[in-house]
């Protein structure tokens, strides 16, 4: 038939598998964070614990993603946990089955749309339900998902006129990895580019070329996604890492602490590209509320994110999300101290590194 484009064997996928190595004048800022959020929001040296939640988020926008849809394809979201403030929404599963058995889906969601602990803390999230409760999964689930996503966009796109949803524009977060370069994953997202929705997905784990798996070989240099690899707190690239061509951004992906499963106020601490990816995905949900420019181009929103990083000319390029400054102004160290307490009401679950 003249609409299909190829026809590919189907290939198993996984969520990006866990690492083998372990107020100031202009914008806004808001407290008890995890490091990774200050990380985004500053030019300064961040260090201290990853595990207190104690850092700075800055913004200079305190719409934080409102009206912004966010797609996380994962193996689904908690959407009872406190961090979602009622935003979240099971939208789509490959099996009927619309919860998060694995956790993986819940922490992403947490760290891109999450209250306090994510960055478009405003958006609207979306679970889209492409892997199992093992985070394991299929290629046709994928692009099932993608598919669906398309057409919500498009639906939820055409209601603007009467302002129903509040609609400014939608973004997917793909946390999954492939064991090598899937073409119809590629065609898909292109796909769900082509139709207006900026799509930000993981580098991988392996330490090795990004090039060489879906859905990380659709960004960088090869494609219209964005792809995100992880660095520490240090801003060194990780050791897990994927990097080369493929790859856009650096995002923090050692230690975050996000939403995980099993009562509405835990969280989790894990490591991988998969906790990167959704640093990016918030920056990208706040960029589109108030700026119709960026919202409806997923190619000049790629741009801006790269021109927004930090580094560039041939050096590692950090996710930023456009505030530079600390507080007192300027580009120097924040004004506080760091320690290891954790003032949220979210309980740690300890041992848990996996990404």
């Amino acid at each position: 038939m003249s609409d299909i484009s190829v026809v590919e064997e189907a290939t198993s996928i996984a969520k990006a598998k866990p690492s083998k190595r372990q107020s100031p004048v202009g914008y806004d800022t808001r407290p008890n964070a995890p490091w990774g959020l200050q990380r985004i929001s500053t030019a300064s040296t961040v260090s201290g614990s990853a595990k207190a939640m104690d850092y700075t988020y800055s913004y200079a926008n305190n719409g934080l993603g409102q009206g912004a849809d966010i797609y996380i394809v994962d193996t689904g979201i908690y959407t009872e946990h406190n961090a979602f403030t009622g935003r979240a929404h099971m939208a789509w599963s490959h099996n009927s089955d619309m919860t998060d058995s694995d956790g993986h889906g819940t922490h992403v969601a947490g760290t891109a749309g999450g209250d306090v602990l994510g960055v478009a803390s405003n958006a609207n999230i979306f679970g889209i339900k492409a892997l199992d409760s093992g985070g394991g999964g299929w290629s046709s689930n994928v692009i099932a998902g993608i598919d669906y996503i398309i057409q919500s966009h498009d639906a939820r796109k055409a209601n603007t006129s009467n302002n129903t949803y509040n609609f400014v524009g939608s973004v997917i977060s793909m946390s999954l990895a492939s064991s090598g370069p899937v073409q119809a994953i590629n065609l898909a997202i292109q796909a769900a580019i082509h139709a207006g929705i900026h799509t930000v997905v993981a580098a991988g784990n392996d330490d090795a070329d990004a090039c060489k798996s879906s859905p990380a070989s659709s960004g960088g240099l090869k494609g219209g996604a964005i792809t995100v690899g992880s660095i520490g707190m240090n801003a060194h690239v990780s050791s897990f890492s994927n990097y080369g061509d493929c790859v856009d951004v650096y995002a923090p992906g050692e230690d975050v602490i996000s939403a995980w499963i099993g009562g509405r106020d835990m969280v989790n601490s894990l490591s991988g590209t998969s906790m990167a990816t959704p640093h990016v995905t918030g920056i990208v949900a706040c960029a589109m509320q108030g700026n119709a420019t960026l919202a409806g181009d997923p190619g000049l929103m790629k741009e801006w994110v790269r021109m927004m990083g930090l580094g560039g000319n041939g050096a590692v390029v950090v996710a930023n999300n456009g505030v530079r400054g600390g507080e007192g102004g300027g580009e120097g160290m924040l004004g506080f101290e760091k320690g290891a307490g954790n003032g949220t009401g979210f309980r740690i679950l300890e041992g848990r590194r996996r990404g």
